[in-house]
């Protein structure tokens, strides 16, 4: 198996499954939706064998771990922040800004929020057009050389999480 030819990708606990293998393989792009969750996993911030311009996320605003800060810290520890701001994929068109770190507010079915970024059962359409198509071939076809403006971090140390806390 040719690792950096491949593409890992996962929704929910398989982005962090997703983004686990990515940091001790080297692959091709990691493509995280709804993930990963940053509780108690400080790994997310260690040396990884993928470059950091690699990984790329698709998070709903009203998904939970969206709104407990989980899935931007997370993302911030994997190093995403320097390749763009957070976009709203609702308001901007691809490429959007060649960010990594992507979000939606479409739709407000709790379990739609959760599952609906992913392609699959739960995702949304409007006709016979998926509402996030364009999101999906940008996660997965993106150059990872064309990167967004890096942004500050906005949570310091704040993710550095003690055990029994």
């Amino acid at each position: 198996m040719r690792w950096e030819d491949v593409i890992v990708s996962g929704l929910s606990h398989g982005a962090t499954s997703a983004a686990r293998f990515a940091m001790h393989t080297k692959v091709s792009r990691v493509v995280m939706f709804t993930g990963p969750r940053d509780d108690d996993q400080d790994w997310q911030a260690g040396k990884s064998a993928t470059p950091a311009n690699r990984y790329f996320g698709f998070a709903h605003c009203k998904d939970s771990g969206w709104t407990g800060h989980h899935y931007d810290r997370s993302w911030e520890m994997l190093g995403m922040n320097q390749f763009g701001q957070i976009v709203d994929v609702d308001t901007n068109p691809p490429p959007y800004g060649s960010s990594r770190q992507l979000t939606t507010d479409y739709g407000s079915s709790r379990l739609r929020v959760h599952n609906g970024v992913y392609p699959g059962t739960f995702s949304w359409h409007e006709g016979d057009r998926w509402v996030h198509d364009p999101v999906w071939r940008y996660l997965f076809t993106h150059p990872v050389d064309q990167v967004g403006k890096p942004v500050p971090r906005r949570f310091g140390d704040d993710w550095k999480l003690k055990k029994g806390s």
